[in-house]
């Protein structure tokens, strides 16, 4: 069980994981990221908006909102002679890795009208055991490789983080926190994913020029991602 001390990490992880960086950046230029590409406050869409320098900074400010507080309570437990499957430590790294791809989801301070959370989700997996989000690259490249849907990609992606994360942990006392949240992760990529999925059973998602069946033209690239 969580005390106060636990849940404060927590409730920390899910206000950092509030802070807008791309609609901050986005502000840097005088752009409102919200009111261009597909409205979303996340990495793809500041890469559309911004261009791809700060696109990907607002890509690694998102991975790292995600990465800080987990690998904070993970470094504290391991600096302390703990192992790395000590199920207190495992079980507060994984609720604000949680926490802080729910803050980027619903941020405090802009509305709760966040953005899908692939980038932080990694971010926290990352903190605990890169292993879990590295592996999910090939999945993710597969995806694209396939259908030429970034958002394909991202589901994919996300749907075997669970099924990673109880691979490497199944044989560990009281990690079945890591494999929860890896799922909850998925989860909820899955749910801010919803109007893509609608997209793609009616045949109506954009395509990248990336993969076997490209993109219709210059402007058919997830504009919806």
């Amino acid at each position: 069980m969580m005390n106060l001390f636990d849940l404060a990490w927590v409730f920390c992880a899910y206000l950092i994981g509030s802070i807008p960086f791309g609609i901050l950046l986005a502000k840097l230029r005088g752009v409102d990221l919200r009111a261009v590409g597909s409205g979303n406050i996340g990495a793809t869409n500041a890469m559309r908006a911004l261009g791809k320098p700060l696109g990907f900074l607002a890509f690694t400010l998102d991975f790292g909102k995600g990465f800080l507080v987990p690998w904070c309570l993970m470094r504290f437990s391991l600096d302390n002679g703990q192992s790395l499957g000590d199920g207190s430590s495992l079980m507060v790294a994984s609720a604000a890795g949680v926490a802080a791809a729910a803050g980027h989801v619903w941020p405090i301070w802009i509305g709760f009208r966040g953005g899908k959370a692939v980038a932080t989700a990694l971010g926290a997996l990352c903190a605990i055991d890169p292993s879990v989000a590295l592996w999910g690259g090939p999945v993710w490249l597969l995806a694209v490789f396939c259908s030429s849907h970034v958002s394909v990609g991202s589901l994919a992606m996300s749907a075997s983080f669970p099924v990673t994360a109880w691979l490497r942990w199944r044989h560990t006392e009281d990690s079945g926190a890591f494999t929860v949240a890896a799922g909850l992760l998925c989860l909820l990529i899955w749910v801010r994913h919803r109007p893509n999925i609608e997209r793609l059973l009616q045949g109506t998602e954009a395509r990248t020029r990336l993969g076997l069946r490209g993109a219709k033209s210059d402007r058919d690239v997830e504009g919806k991602t």
